[in-house]
């Protein structure tokens, strides 16, 4: 994990703003060039962390895998991470994989200690954050 990856993470789940090179955080997202690729379910401001809902923002690049990766690590105890395989993404959930499309938008979702993806979410987060990329 890349420092700058630790210190938005970190920043994110601690409610504060902050900025680094292309990624900042503010007001309960994360932003990498632009593209909002990680948020909280709840209203802004909610920081009830028990629902995450993330994009690639149509960009399946390394950095947008290790950003949200190192989101992951700080806030999963159960293994939650997104790989490349044969050119398509891959996200894993205590060993179950699900292929992602890189415009889709995913809500992980911690239901009594136990972490699943549920369906892709619809266009409500497009009004919130202005999703032009899809």
């Amino acid at each position: 994990m890349r420092k700058v990856s630790i210190d938005i993470a970190k920043a994110f789940l601690n409610g504060k703003s902050r900025t680094i090179g292309n990624s900042y955080t503010e007001e309960g997202k994360i932003v990498l060039h632009g593209n909002t690729i990680a948020w909280w379910e709840n209203d802004i401001g909610n920081m009830n962390k028990s629902h995450l809902v993330f994009s690639m923002c149509g960009w399946g690049t390394p950095t947008t895998r290790e950003r949200l990766n190192t989101l992951f690590y700080h806030l999963y105890a159960d293994p939650v991470y997104l790989s490349q395989k044969n050119f398509e993404q891959v996200l894993t959930i205590n060993d179950k994989e699900y292929d992602l499309d890189t415009k889709g938008v995913y809500c992980i979702r911690n239901v009594n200690g136990k972490i699943f993806l549920d369906e892709p979410v619809d266009s409500l987060y497009e009004k919130k954050f202005s999703l032009a990329w899809r």
